[in-house]
């Protein structure tokens, strides 16, 4: 029987996990209960040995981020307890700092119900049996045989994934299943309902402490939904999710199932890591001999993200007919862009190149017929030509701002086609700058392409609903690049910019005889008060002295 000890300032959490575990089955006794950080590490020196820890992460005097570092430090513990994490945070920074001091895993407190309690459990309970058992044979290799057991495995599912593409690369694609089949039996036992699900990080690879937390978020709502599955990371960026449903037989209920669990994914990911994936989902088949089919056509899926961005799940059944349309583009539209453009940036103003872009937008919802690798090829095709006019008149590609060493660094570093387009975009606004010795060149020096999009968006756009969500999903970055990359290329952050944008505007409004109603409107914000708060902070008096003094001032001039 292992003892655990409730480590939370609320009385009423405290009850709860008394309640709603049948604890003695599992095989845990509850043996003390602390309310904060102080009091538990107390307890911890006087009471009989502890073997895990329930802790909040927030508490009062003590958080629980604070006891574990006490326990890795103090001695004269009789045990030094494994530890769960409970939080209420969505913040990824609390739970990765809690496993860097050696947390097992973590529940959110607003999923705090048996079905997700007890698969952590039971994965503590599998962890105290093994350490158990390395304590009882002191020359056991202190090695951590489960990591590398899973290590193994995940190397054995990668290369069972990637046999076809590997084939392929070697020019002698196989026909044959069976070398495939009698692998996929050995590390996949299951053959009824089974299906391939593949996450797309942006960006590609994470480090070693985000892909821990991403295959223990994927496994633990999982093993909620009691649903056999494996998970590997099979290339940086690029995670399978092969799963089972043996003892379901509607359609619906495995699509209800596997749909709440990628869901609650997906929400986890962004709370915690700040990363908006994409998933794709394959049909349902039967058989071993199915993975690598399903795989493909799952990681096939999540590339859509490209097409239309990250934080979607594309399932096959509503998807299949937009795979379908892959390859069958019109390649005239964009080939008269391309000459149009060419023409553009000859002109001296940049009026045409804007209008020549313009049909770009138009053709956007198109261009979801072509291949990623097409469009990258055009796009590339396009940015070469374009810096054949910048080495004519002596000029380099590398002095251009976010243009990278080529133009095909410039495309591929995109995850998206907006991003991709948008870069495209201001390099040629760049590059027609430099030709001409326009105002297009000031930017060129500052700004990053995404940078250069989300100001040019603030500046044109202020009076609108804009925000630093949009603009990054227009710029094909996440929301915290572009943060930092704002900040640092600007000198202010995205929210005040935009609030001095406004505030500037609406001066202006004011010192005109605007009504300070109206001139709230008129710069974005919908509430008066809001907006006469904001004013007063920002300029240091309120609209209506601001106004008033105007007025005066131009009674004196009069």
């Amino acid at each position: 029987m292992h003892n655990v000890m409730i480590v939370d300032d609320e009385p009423l959490v405290r009850l709860a996990l008394h309640r709603m575990i049948d604890w003695e089955r599992l095989g845990f006794r509850i043996a003390a209960e602390a309310a904060d950080g102080e009091d538990a590490l107390a307890k911890l020196r006087k009471s009989e040995p502890i073997d895990l820890l329930l802790l909040d992460i927030n508490m009062p005097r003590m958080n629980g981020i604070r006891l574990l570092q006490a326990i890795e430090t103090a001695d004269g513990l009789p045990s030094r307890p494994a530890a769960v994490v409970l939080s209420a945070y969505s913040e990824y920074a609390y739970v990765r700092e809690a496993f860097l001091l050696g947390a097992l895993d973590y529940i959110v407190k607003a999923d705090m119900d048996e079905a997700h309690i007890l698969p952590v459990l039971t994965k503590a309970k599998a962890h105290l049996a093994n350490t158990r058992v390395m304590q009882a044979e002191p020359e056991a290799s202190l090695v951590d045989t489960t990591a590398m057991d899973r290590r193994e495995k995940e190397a054995r599912l990668r290369k069972l994934l990637m046999l076809d593409e590997e084939a392929s690369a070697a020019g002698h694609p196989s026909s044959d299943p069976a070398p495939g089949a009698r692998q996929a039996e050995a590390l996949l036992p299951w053959t009824v309902n089974v299906k391939a699900a593949v996450i797309q990080l942006p960006g590609g690879a994470c480090d070693e402490e985000q892909a821990g937390f991403l295959r223990q978020t994927v496994q633990s709502l999982l093993a909620a939904g009691e649903i056999p599955h494996e998970i590997c990371e099979v290339e940086p960026g690029w995670w399978a999710v092969l799963a089972s449903f043996p003892e379901d037989r509607s359609a619906s209920v495995i699509h209800a199932k596997l749909t709440a669990a990628l869901s609650t994914a997906q929400t986890r990911l962004r709370q915690y890591m700040n990363a908006s994936v994409s998933v794709g989902v394959s049909r349902t088949a039967q058989g071993g001999a199915q993975w690598r089919a399903l795989y493909s056509e799952a990681r096939s899926l999540a590339a859509l993200s490209y097409f239309h961005g990250f934080g979607n799940v594309f399932y096959y059944d509503t998807h299949a007919d937009r795979l379908a349309a892959r390859g069958q583009a019109d390649p005239s539209p964009l080939a008269m862009v391309r000459g149009a453009l060419a023409q553009a940036l000859e002109a001296p103003d940049a009026g045409p190149l804007r209008l020549a872009w313009e049909e770009i937008a138009r053709l956007r919802p198109s261009l979801a017929t072509w291949t990623k690798e097409e469009l990258r090829q055009w796009m590339t095709d396009l940015l070469w030509a374009s810096s054949s006019l910048l080495y004519k008149r002596g000029l380099r590609w590398e002095a251009l701002q976010g243009g990278g060493r080529h133009p095909e660094e410039a495309v591929h570093r995109q995850d998206t086609l907006d991003g991709a387009l948008n870069a495209v975009r201001e390099l040629l606004l760049q590059i027609h700058g430099m030709l001409h010795g326009g105002s297009e060149t000031e930017p060129a020096k500052r700004y990053s392409p995404p940078v250069a999009m989300a100001k040019r968006l603030l500046d044109e756009h202020f009076r609108e609903d804009v925000n630093q969500a949009l603009a990054s999903r227009m710029a094909g970055v996440s929301e915290s690049y572009l943060s930092k990359q704002f900040a640092k290329e600007v000198g202010c952050n995205f929210v005040p910019y935009l609030t001095n944008l406004r505030i500037g505007e609406a001066k202006r409004l004011l010192a005109q005889g605007v009504k300070i109603a109206d001139a709230s409107e008129r710069v974005g914000y919908l509430n008066p008060e809001h907006f006469s708060r904001l004013f007063k902070k920002v300029t240091g008096v309120s609209p209506s002295a601001y106004r008033d003094e105007h007025e005066r001032a131009g009674v004196r001039q009069s």
